[in-house]
């Protein structure tokens, strides 16, 4: 039986951060990525939905003062990461994402897979500025899809 995640290939940029010491509502993650990276995280995430448990490792971009000037949030980025493993659990309930060293370890389920990956079906477009909802827990925090600077879209 052929392995289709296993066949993935990740094209484009990826970007994922966190805030230090931010004030009430920048708390969560925050992602951005080109239209390539995100048409490869599209694809990443199609090929997951509805198979077993499995995962794969993604490269992140080095989050610059470009990146952070989108938001306009004033706020510095909290640490760097160089790469995020996304596995996915048919049966997680929720949205997580766990630091693990220099990794970033995202836990995502069937429930959610389709809103984590309609984001980067608006952010492919120039969309922006906009969260989804990590779990049914409403203090749970969003986490933040935001369009690439310089983009021509």
């Amino acid at each position: 039986m052929r392995n289709w995640v296993n066949e993935w290939v990740q094209e484009g940029r990826l970007y994922v951060w966190r805030y230090a010491n931010p004030r009430r509502g920048w708390g969560g993650w925050h992602f951005t990525a080109d239209p390539a990276g995100c048409r490869s995280i599209i694809n990443l995430l199609e090929r997951m939905h509805g198979g077993e448990a499995c995962h794969r490792t993604l490269k992140l971009e080095r989050v610059t003062d470009d990146i952070l000037s989108v938001p306009n949030s004033g706020y510095k980025c909290a640490e760097q990461f160089s790469k995020v493993r996304i596995e996915f659990q048919p049966d997680h309930g929720a949205l997580s994402l766990h630091e693990d060293s220099d990794m970033l370890r995202m836990v995502i389920g069937s429930k959610r897979l389709r809103k984590f990956s309609a984001a980067f079906t608006s952010m492919e477009i120039g969309d922006g500025d906009f969260g989804i909802d990590t779990s049914d827990d409403r203090k749970s925090l969003s986490w933040m899809f935001w369009w690439m600077p310089n983009e021509k879209y």
